[in-house]
């Protein structure tokens, strides 16, 4: 399950003698202690998962031998059980590519020239590292302008703005690392604390949106002392890319060169003047120019989707029920990987997420193919990767369907069902997809002895997990989630701690509500859920600064890099009011351009609920503008 900030990330046996009888039996449920198993069910679903979050899948990150075992141990047992491989599909596979981690290329270049045509030489590695935040580029004999922390703040509290009167278009903005008066508890920034405006993002969308053509960061001296002229490696400010600008990280020594070739004062100096007056201490670096080449390898990786397929039989054999859960982890975690506990390189094994669902896909696969009849419609059985980078997996899948979507008419996943409580509480999120999915998880979750909290609309579930790309193309979902807890993406997440009893129990619960709308006559009709309050935005929105929403959802398999292109909106919020649609890519906020999420998410984050802002798009190759009334977010504060 990826790192969510909305309501949705913050959310056992079923009696099947008692749902004979018409689910009217209440029962006193018992449960094997944690981590042990006693019936079939849970020996074989332990098993599942004790083979998936071993140590020897190496935290199951695309990419890795590990991975490549838990997709080829999942294929197999697709074969044992007799399901069958899709057309289209390369056997048991569904492949696609995911970008891999970034990698300094060639050319490497940097240097400047002084008004005396001196040349101010950089050595990569010595003075100078690319960031792979930025992307590949170049500049030739560009104007440097020092743009102090290259902030633009506009709120009640606080008006400062770096970049105000100045021409940057084209050239290279100087800048520096954190905010002015950083060890200031007083300052109408975040004293020690530092803000939004300390971070890459704010700095590097800051430059792009005033025309810069490359961002060169150079150290604070209050944020880091005695390590002020320590060089940042490539992926130490985060490995994916999140502005088109080339972005470099400069020594201080480097950086004083080209102050002093343009006759300024210093770094210390500058930094003082700014901390002591909270003004501006900008200007362009008069005769000073830099050249320079930077390129970023993104080699492509490939991974891949498991598909097992149980055919149908009569009138609707071709109307397809999909049941999925996501396979992949985060390998052995570190900075920017969605960890929590970043700075551990332990291999994280996933066991609740997503080890316990996956397991959870091949039971129902297992128990639904030694059903004596074919079931009435064909049930896809279906494992994905990309997940934590992203639903990268299911949102291939809905792109690039083995079924047709119009006639697939429920999607299930699990992810994270590994951790039923005391209270048997289980989550089923999409309740209100389709009518009457709320009253039969009801019904059937009290005969089984689970206290079901039902989560209907889609501003509560809609992102997160490997539901939403199905919604998105409106095929109703129901998704069974047991809850976070503290070893969530991190490496104590073992396999040792999962609920196998309560596992049994969801088992058999789902296989109910599986065989339901499997057999029923009439398929679900799709519901789009209304907006409602919500936390955060597309699960971008922590630390981001919004205070506002348009209610979308962002595509996060799309690499165009030229615009944020929205998978779905949410019925009822902003953008659909506004007339914002799936497919349609946001170029512009305010008439400030964007490019990246992170663009977009800078850019709201200007705005107050209320506020009326003309949003452009491209919509089938056309320009269009729509002005959209902003919606509270209601994002969480920082962590």
């Amino acid at each position: 399950m990826r790192h969510r900030e909305d309501g949705a990330g913050r959310f056992a046996r079923a009696a099947v003698v008692a749902a004979a009888l018409g689910w009217a039996i209440p029962i006193a449920w018992a449960q094997a202690p944690v981590g042990e198993a006693v019936t079939p069910a849970e020996t074989r679903m332990k098993a599942d998962v004790s083979f998936l979050a071993d140590d020897a899948r190496e935290g199951r990150a695309p990419g890795t031998a590990g991975i490549e075992a838990a997709a080829d141990r999942i294929a197999e047992q697709f074969k044992a059980m007799g399901l069958k491989p899709a057309a289209g599909a390369d056997g048991y596979f569904q492949k696609f590519a995911i970008t891999g981690q970034p990698r300094a290329g060639q050319p490497m270049e940097l240097a400047a020239k002084g008004p005396d045509g001196a040349m101010i030489a950089a050595t990569a590695r010595e003075d100078f590292n690319a960031l792979a935040i930025g992307s590949s580029g170049s500049v030739d004999a560009a104007p440097i302008v020092f743009v102090g922390y290259g902030v633009t703040a506009d709120r009640p509290d606080l008006k400062y703005d770096e970049y105000d009167g100045l021409d940057v278009a084209g050239k290279v903005v100087l800048v520096l690392r954190r905010e002015p008066q950083l060890n200031d508890d007083s300052s109408p920034f975040d004293g020690k604390k530092t803000s939004d405006f300390a971070t890459f993002r704010h700095k590097a969308t800051n430059a792009f949106q005033h025309g810069a053509a490359m961002l060169v960061l150079v150290n604070d001296k209050a944020g880091l002392g005695d390590d002020a002229d320590s060089l940042l490696n490539l992926g130490s400010a985060g490995p994916d890319s999140i502005t088109t600008l080339p972005v470099v990280h400069v020594t201080r020594a480097f950086a004083e060169k080209l102050l002093k070739a343009a006759g300024e004062p210093d770094l210390a100096t500058l930094e003082a003047e700014i901390d002591k007056d909270l003004k501006p201490r900008s200007r362009e670096l008069k005769g000073v120019a830099l050249t320079s080449k930077i390129t970023i390898d993104r080699p492509h990786v490939e991974t891949r989707n498991v598909v097992g397929v149980l055919e149908g039989s009569g009138p609707h054999a071709d109307e397809t029920v999909i049941v999925g859960g996501h396979y992949d982890h985060l390998g052995r975690g570190g900075m920017f990987s969605g960890s929590l506990a970043f700075l551990s390189a332990d291999i994280h094994n996933g066991a609740d997420d997503n080890a316990s669902g996956t397991a959870m896909v091949l039971e129902l696969a297992r128990r639904l193919a030694a059903r004596p009849d074919a079931p009435a419609r064909r049930v896809v059985f279906m494992t994905f990767s990309g997940e934590e980078r992203g639903l990268l997996g299911s949102q291939h899948y809905v792109e690039n369907p083995l079924f047709p979507l119009d006639s697939t008419v429920t999607m299930f996943n699990f992810d994270m069902v590994g951790r039923l409580d005391a209270e048997s509480e289980l989550t089923m999120i999409g309740t209100g997809s389709s009518p009457g999915f709320g009253d039969l998880v009801e019904v059937l979750g009290k005969s089984a002895g689970f206290r079901i909290k039902k989560v209907t609309g889609m501003t509560d579930g809609f992102g997160g997990s490997d539901h939403q790309p199905f919604y998105g193309k409106e095929v109703p979902i129901l998704f069974a989630f047991t809850g976070l807890h503290s070893d969530y993406h991190r490496p104590s997440d073992d396999w040792q701690k999962i609920n196998y009893a309560g596992m049994a129990r969801i088992a058999d619960y789902c296989e109910l509500l599986l065989l339901d709308v499997v057999r029923r006559p009439d398929r679900p009709e799709f519901v789009r859920a209304a907006a409602a309050p919500r936390h955060g935005e597309g699960g971008a929105s922590a630390s981001s600064g919004m205070n506002v929403s348009l209610r979308v959802m962002p595509d996060y398999a799309d690499e165009s890099r030229s615009g944020m292109r929205i998978s779905d909106v949410i019925k009822g919020g902003p953008a659909e009011k506004a007339g914002l649609k799936g497919g349609d890519v946001i170029v512009g906020i305010g008439g400030k351009p964007v490019a990246t999420i992170y663009d977009y998410m800078e850019s709201l984050g200007r705005y107050k609920p209320g506020d009326v802002v003309d949003v452009q798009i491209k919509r089938d190759g056309k320009d269009v503008t729509l002005p959209v009334s902003l919606d509270k977010s209601n994002a969480p504060p920082k962590q």
